[in-house]
């Protein structure tokens, strides 16, 4: 087991047990390395064909976060220091996209408890569950644009279920959504009080079904999360995304360059859509014009071909584009000027994208 993700279980409606997956990591918000994604990927599968277990619960250790990310550091090492030229990207990219496709596949419900930051990669763990839970304390993101990636884990599927103005906004910006907008948008399935925890799973563990088929283990977790969904103790957080509907469907529309030209012209007294348009402007010109293409082929696709289609673009993308200059500025060297290869979306060769999304044996 990896000293950074724990196993247990806990009684699940008296006669059957809960599988609980526990991101160890706090100092670091509990990102993902490929240990702890391996890790996980085996327990789900031996969970899997154990009839004692009769769903699963994924949740992050400490105040702050369910899970801020994948440990993309490993990855910019791998290829700045050790110069490897993406074998350890392939693997740890493709071991990540298999783990979140397991869990949205998976034959057994799966709860995830999202308190705290919610981010990347920890967004494909999250939106793998069938029923997942926010508080007050959540902040749901997908941050890529910041250090030159895109929004993968699945975000080519998952955000593309959202109205387009939203997918785009929230993929081109690293917007934080709080609890209320995350239900307003069915990013997330359940509200609840972020004390209300240990009283969950108590009454996860209480009560009885006949037995562990899954629309009687479904119909017993739903009916206990339905209860604390409906506690006045519950604190209503203002909408701070879909109030602004209107203002983000005029920001997002047409292609790259015209989002470009409205969000370098907006103006608001919104502190959370100013912060998201600064984020858009100095974050990677490459992969904005990257994300609006792969957002644009997702529309329709499974989720089979979209993490196929992710560790192509994701490997070529840490290889060849502002990947490594991003974690560098953000994450290693902390000084938040990244130097981009391009000054602005207008600068992106429009011909050149295509070869991001080629097989690497295809490249030339």
């Amino acid at each position: 087991m990896s000293q950074s993700v724990e196993f247990s279980t806990l009684p699940f409606a008296s006669h059957f047990k809960l599988g609980v997956i526990r991101l160890a990591s706090p100092r670091i918000l509990n990102a993902l390395n490929l240990e702890m994604i391996e890790a996980i990927s085996k327990q789900l599968l031996v969970w899997q064909e154990d009839p004692a277990i009769s769903a699963v619960w994924i949740e992050g250790a400490g105040e702050k976060a369910f899970c801020a990310g994948g440990n993309v550091v490993d990855v910019y090492r791998s290829l700045v220091e050790q110069h490897d030229n993406g074998l350890f990207s392939e693997r740890y990219f493709g071991s990540e996209y298999q783990l979140d496709l397991l869990i949205q596949r998976y034959q057994k419900p799966v709860i995830s408890w999202g308190h705290g930051y919610i981010m990347g990669g920890g967004m494909g763990l999250f939106m793998g569950g069938d029923y997942r839970v926010v508080m007050p304390s959540s902040r749901l993101a997908m941050p890529e644009i910041k250090i030159g990636l895109y929004p993968d884990v699945g975000a080519s599927y998952f955000l593309n279920q959202l109205p387009e103005h939203y997918a785009r906004f929230l993929a081109l910006t690293a917007y934080q959504v709080n609890a209320t907008d995350a239900c307003e948008l069915g990013l997330a399935t359940h509200y609840v009080c972020d004390d209300a925890y240990t009283q969950v799973l108590q009454q996860l563990a209480s009560g009885t079904i006949d037995n562990s088929e899954r629309n009687q283990v479904a119909h017993h977790i739903e009916r206990v999360l339905h209860g604390f969904t409906l506690a006045d103790e519950v604190p209503l957080l203002r909408p701070e995304l879909v109030s602004h509907d209107k203002a983000l469907e005029n920001l997002m529309s047409g292609d790259i360059v015209n989002i470009y030209q409205s969000m370098k012209q907006f103006q608001t007294d919104s502190s959370t859509l100013q912060a998201a348009r600064d984020n858009f402007l100095k974050g990677s010109p490459l992969s904005a014009c990257l994300i609006l293409e792969q957002l644009n082929w997702g529309i329709g696709q499974t989720l089979e071909s979209v993490f196929q289609r992710e560790t192509v673009l994701s490997v070529n993308i840490s290889v060849h584009g502002d990947f490594c200059e991003g974690v560098r500025a953000l994450l290693v060297d902390k000084d938040q000027t990244p130097t981009w290869q391009h000054a602005s979306v207008l600068e992106v060769p429009k011909e050149t994208l295509h070869q991001y999304f080629a097989p690497r044996t295809a490249r030339s």
